[in-house]
């Protein structure tokens, strides 16, 4: 049932890592325990203490000491500080397997070991946030598939449903500069469309002086709070998040719950999240982007459907349901060391 509430005996303690670039994580973390909070469960946060680079791994697992709880749950990025936590009270989110992409040979083994096989076999419980995690951890750790349970990432407060028709200078929103973020094919896109491309995050000077090259009408604000994050979606026309990869894809149910319409990559799992509310597009042909942006702003009926569909499948993806799942999970590591 949803909304449940739980005995305030049990406390949780979330593990992050520390000072992270981009708290997309923490962000998703803030959502689920408001929502536990709520319901009267104790839950702190703890975080490691040093930093995110790969030589601070070794320095938290010597260092990290986890103050007193019931159930531990490592937030993600930094599974391996399972090592140094209680097996049988251990549950832990693993959001994508990026960290290995770039990496070969003895270097990619070893932080294979470190942040996925060693923690996956070792906790109670893991948690994919889509089904493409899901099957890459699966892979790559070797465990029994029924360890593993998807829980997609919740809806954060305050994304609801601002309906607004196309500005005569359509505004589309880019979130994130990251290279895997594709940056730099969606502005060869929208080349030749009068448009206003905002984006959200920090821009190198490369990415900046092919902006002005291409002549595009655009701004940039880096970082940016909750609040502002919902009031940058409210004001855009339309959201184009053509990623090469993702675990999530948290900008596609966002932008869905204001009811924008979106565009994104036809890769998994970011066709499954946009759940048919979106226009699916190759994210490494440019011209398959192009068309995308043309369709949605020469077809406002298009744009509505999408809106429509967008906004019905952000609902599934309430925080309400998406706590009832952990909750499962934590009693039942709680129970079973009660017992």
């Amino acid at each position: 049932m949803l909304g449940t509430t739980v005995s305030p005996t049990m406390k949780i303690c979330f593990i992050e890592r520390r000072d992270a670039d981009t708290p997309s994580i923490e962000r998703v973390f803030d959502t689920l325990i408001g929502e536990l909070r709520s319901r009267g469960v104790e839950c702190s946060r703890q975080k490691l203490p040093y930093g995110n680079r790969v030589a601070d791994v070794f320095r938290n697992l010597l260092f990290f000491k986890p103050e007193p709880a019931d159930v531990y749950h490592i937030a993600g990025h930094i599974n391996y500080v399972a090592l140094r936590l209680p097996a049988e009270r251990t549950i832990q989110t693993v959001h994508d397997l990026g960290i290995l992409d770039s990496r070969t040979g003895l270097r990619r083994s070893v932080l294979a070991q470190l942040f996925f096989r060693a923690p996956t076999r070792r906790v109670k419980a893991t948690i994919a946030i889509s089904k493409a995690t899901q099957e890459a951890l699966i892979a790559i750790s070797g465990v029994d598939p029924d360890r593993i349970a998807m829980i997609p990432n919740p809806v954060p407060p305050g994304y609801v449903e601002q309906p607004k028709p196309f500005a005569e200078v359509p505004r589309v929103l880019q979130i994130g500069t990251a290279p895997h973020k594709n940056l730099e094919r969606t502005a060869e896109a929208l080349c030749g469309f009068n448009v206003h491309f905002r984006i959200i995050g920090k821009l190198n000077e490369t990415q900046r002086s092919l902006l002005e090259q291409l002549k595009l009408d655009f701004s940039s604000v880096g970082l940016v709070d909750d609040q502002t994050m919902i009031a940058e979606y409210q004001a855009a026309d339309l959201v184009v998040f053509c990623s090469l990869f993702e675990g999530f894809g948290m900008p596609i149910i966002e932008a869905q719950a204001i009811g924008r319409p979106v565009i994104t990559s036809d890769r998994s799992p970011m066709r499954d999240v946009a759940g048919g509310g979106a226009i699916l597009v190759d994210p490494e042909n440019v011209e398959a982007i192009r068309k995308g942006i043309e369709d949605l702003l020469s077809d406002p009926k298009r744009a509505d459907e999408l809106r429509r569909i967008g906004t019905k499948n952000a609902a599934g993806y309430r925080v309400e349901s998406i706590a009832d799942e952990y909750l499962k999970i934590y009693e039942g590591i709680f129970s079973r060391s009660e017992s």
